[in-house]
C-alpha cells in the first residue's frame, strides 16, 4: 500500500484523476451489487412499516446473527448461550440483555477472535478504524455487507432529495492531492460523478480555491465532515465572489453542532442532513427532513445504557451499545462503541417512519475534559457562543488543571475574542483551570481527515449518570 501511495504521489495531476476514477469504479462495484439491490428493495418496502413490523424483522435478523456468532466466532462461543436465542422475541429482550457487553478494548486486543471461523472469508474487505484515540483496529467486512450498507446510504440520500447518480462534492481525509505547494486540492472521480476534496490542505489560503472548484463543478449535494464544510461556509458568507447553491449537505463522522448547521445552510442555501455511523458497521442513524434522527432497526440493534447496565429511559444520556446485523465476517454483539446519546421521548415522527429516534448525541467519552471543580465535562461548543472572529478551536488537556486552546483566527479576530472565550471556558470548567491560549494557522486533521474538538490525554473514570438535558446537541 505504501508503495502504491508513493507511485501515486509521483504521477501528474491528470493521471492522479485517472487513478482516483479507477478507485471509484472499484468502490462502485463493491457497493452496488446484488446484495445492494436485495437490501434496497427490502428497505423501500418497509420504509413506512409499523414499529411492531420492524421489530419482528429486527428480531429475526438478530436471532440469525446470534446463532452465527455463537457457532462460528471464537470470542462469542462461551458468551452467547444457544438456549437463550429462542427466548428472544419482540417485546421481550431479557435474554439478549443478559449477554455480556463487548468492550472496544477486547476487540483491539485480539481482533482475530471476532472473525467468523477464526479467519477472513474469501473476498473479504479489510478496513482500519481511524485510531484517533489509540491503536487502529483492523476490521473485516463480508463481501456483501458493504453493498448492504450502501442500500441504507442510498435511502438516506433519496430522502434528502438526491441519489448516487447526482454530481457531488465530497471531502476526504485521504492524501489525494500530494505536495505542499499544490493549488489543485481536489481530484475528479468520474466513475462516481464526484469532486473529491482534500481536508489535508484546508486553510484560509486554500479555501477560495476550493470554493471556486465547487462553483464550477455545480454539485447537487456536498458531503463530508461538518468541521470542513463549516470552514467553507465561513468564507463563502464573507466572500461573495463565490455564490454557491447546494440543495443538500450530508454530514457525518463528527458531531454536528447547531451553530454549524445554521452557518452551512445560510452559506449554501441548502438543507443539512446529518448521519451517524461507525467504521465497525454497527448502526445506521440518519436525519429525516423533520430533523429527527432515526436509528434504523434493520441495520443494527441500538441500546443506550446507564452505568449499571440497565436501559436508559428517554431523555437520559447513556453509553451507546450496538449490535450490527449485516456484517457476518466480524460480528460484534452488544459492543460499547464509546459514544453517548439519549433516546427521544416521541413515539412517531411526522415523516411517517416508526423507527426509534435519538434526541441527543453527545459524542465520544474521549470528547470530555476534566475539571478539578466540576469533574468530567462534555460538549465544549457552548464555550464558543458569543465569540466572533474564530474559525476553529481545539481543546487539548494533558493535566487536570491545565487546558491548551488552539485557535484559527478569522479576518475579524480581535483580542476581545480571546477574552470572551477564556471567560466562557472558566465558567464551564471552573476558575481553577489554567488556559494556555495559542493562535495557529491551521489545526491538523487526524486520521481519515477527522477534526477532533477535544483531545484529552487523561485517564478516564466511569461516567456518572447524567440527565442528557443539560447540554442538548440538537
Amino acid at each position: 500500500m505504501k508503495q502504491l501511495e508513493s507511485i501515486y504521489a509521483c504521477l501528474p495531476e491528470w493521471l492522479q484523476d485517472i487513478a482516483v476514477t479507477a478507485q471509484g469504479a472499484l468502490y462502485c462495484r463493491q457497493r452496488f451489487g446484488a446484495a445492494f439491490r436485495e437490501e434496497y428493495a427490502l428497505l423501500k418496502a418497509t420504509e413506512k412499516a409499523s414499529a411492531l413490523q420492524l421489530e419482528l424483522l429486527q428480531v429475526s435478523r438478530l436471532r440469525r446473527m446470534l446463532t452465527h456468532a455463537a457457532a462460528t466466532v471464537p470470542y462469542y462461543r462461551q458468551r452467547i448461550p444457544f438456549a437463550a436465542i429462542p427466548a428472544l422475541r419482540a417485546g421481550d429482550w431479557a435474554a439478549f440483555q443478559a449477554i455480556p457487553v463487548t468492550e472496544k478494548a477486547d476487540l483491539r486486543q485480539n481482533p482475530n477472535a471476532f472473525l467468523a471461523g477464526g479467519r477472513s472469508p474469501r473476498g473479504a474487505i479489510r478496513w482500519n478504524t481511524s485510531g484517533t484515540t489509540g491503536t487502529p483496529i483492523q476490521l473485516v467486512y463480508a463481501p456483501g455487507s458493504v453493498s448492504r450498507q450502501y442500500a441504507y446510504v442510498e435511502c438516506y440520500r433519496e430522502q434528502a432529495g438526491v441519489t448516487r447518480f447526482d454530481r457531488r462534492a465530497q471531502f476526504t481525509g485521504k492524501m489525494i492531492a500530494p505536495g505542499e505547494h499544490n493549488r489543485r486540492y481536489w481530484r475528479y472521480d468520474w466513475a462516481s460523478r464526484a469532486l473529491m476534496l482534500s481536508t489535508v490542505h484546508l486553510d484560509e489560503t486554500s479555501i477560495p480555491h476550493y470554493l471556486k472548484a465547487i462553483q464550477q463543478w455545480r454539485p447537487r449535494y456536498l458531503t463530508g465532515y461538518p468541521s470542513a464544510i463549516t470552514l467553507l461556509a465561513h468564507h463563502a458568507l464573507r466572500d461573495r465572489r463565490f455564490p454557491i447553491e447546494i440543495p443538500a449537505i450530508l454530514t457525518s463522522a463528527e458531531t454536528l453542532m447547531p451553530e454549524q448547521r445554521d452557518l452551512i445552510e445560510s452559506a449554501f442555501s441548502g438543507r443539512v442532513y446529518d448521519q451517524y455511523g461507525q467504521t465497525e458497521m454497527q448502526s445506521f442513524w440518519f436525519e429525516c427532513r423533520y430533523r429527527r434522527m432515526h436509528a434504523h432497526p434493520l441495520f443494527g440493534v441500538t441500546e443506550i445504557l446507564r452505568p449499571n447496565g440497565q436501559p436508559a429511559p428517554p431523555g437520559e444520556t447513556g453509553d451507546v451499545v450496538l449490535t450490527g446485523l449485516i456484517n457476518t465476517a466480524m460480528p460484534l454483539i452488544r459492543y460499547r462503541i464509546g459514544d453517548r446519546a439519549a433516546w427521544s421521548g416521541d413515539d412517531r415522527c411526522p415523516c411517517g417512519r416508526a423507527m426509534p429516534m435519538v434526541e441527543v448525541i453527545e459524542g465520544r467519552r474521549e470528547d470530555y475534559l476534566f475539571s478539578p471543580q466540576r469533574g468530567w465535562v462534555g460538549r465544549m461548543d457552548p464555550a464558543l457562543k458569543g465569540v466572533s472572529g474564530v474559525l476553529e478551536c481545539q481543546f487539548i488537556q494533558h493535566r487536570p488543571n491545565e487546558l491548551q486552546v488552539l485557535c484559527v483566527a478569522a479576518p475579524d479576530y480581535s483580542p476581545l475574542a480571546r477574552i470572551q472565550l477564556e471567560k466562557n471556558l472558566l465558567e464551564r470548567l471552573g476558575d481553577q483551570m489554567r488556559i494556555d491560549f495559542r493562535l495557529v494557522q491551521q489545526i491538523p486533521r487526524g486520521a481519515n481527515g477527522k477534526f477532533r474538538t477535544v483531545v484529552c490525554y487523561l485517564d478516564r473514570e466511569p461516567f456518572p449518570q447524567s440527565s442528557g438535558r443539560e447540554v442538548p446537541s440538537r
